[in-house]
């Protein structure tokens, strides 16, 4: 399994962040008192079966630039895997009922030794387990990240094929996003549209959750990059 993401191991920080604060004005006094405020720029873990999440913690890229923040990681909103989770399942529990038929009706082959009803299993589970894998690695690996410079997108499919491709947020011009359906529209997911400048290709994220929010972070750095 290729690693796509190399995480630099960070040093151990004892100390405690420092939390800035303001003074205000209590009611009913002169006197000001600080409260106390919360970081604005809170990194964040992401968990294994994220599929968005802001301001990620322990996540870089082999090209990744000094200084360069990653603000937004992206996969395939989890509730799509709901087809092949549910295809595998089936494939897998499948044995048992045959094997529960065979004991009420009888032996359909009786000419058919039990070593060969164990090499079979033996190859239908194989294939199986081949079949989850690997539509879980598509998942896990076609991601997507959104830096305070550029796009990035990684397709991943098979084991055998990778493609990355980038643009700067400076070749951007518009971004835009589609979610149709009930079941879309429940989730709260749909497709990304990146269109870029001059012969560059444009970038789908497929499936990507929070659409509508991801386009307002994107829209916010393409606005700053134009001041």
């Amino acid at each position: 399994m290729p690693d796509i993401f190399i995480a630099e191991p960070k040093a151990e920080d004892t100390t405690a962040p420092e939390m800035p604060y303001v003074l205000e004005k209590q009611e009913g006094s002169d006197k000001p008192i600080p409260i106390i405020q919360p970081p604005i720029n809170i990194r964040n873990s992401v968990r294994l079966f994220a599929s968005f999440c802001k301001n990620p913690d322990g996540i870089s890229f082999q090209s990744q630039e000094q200084g360069e923040k990653i603000l937004l990681f992206l996969r395939r909103d989890f509730i799509t895997n709901a087809k092949w989770i549910l295809i595998g399942t089936t494939l897998a529990i499948l044995p048992l009922f045959l094997i529960f038929s065979q004991q009420l009706f009888g032996n359909p082959l009786p000419f058919l030794s039990f070593k060969f009803y164990l090499l079979f299993l033996l190859f239908y589970y194989l294939f199986v387990t081949t079949y989850l894998y690997i539509n879980f690695i598509t998942w896990y690996y076609n991601v997507a990240l959104i830096t305070d410079r550029r796009v990035i997108d990684v397709d991943f499919a098979s084991l055998v094929y990778k493609d990355i491709a980038t643009t700067k947020l400076s070749l951007v011009q518009d971004i835009s996003y589609a979610q149709v359906g009930v079941v879309r529209t429940f989730f709260d997911y749909g497709n990304i549209l990146i269109q870029t400048a001059g012969s560059l290709d444009n970038f789908i994220f497929e499936s990507a959750p929070e659409p509508e929010n991801v386009v307002h972070i994107v829209e916010e750095l393409i606005g700053k990059q134009n001041e």
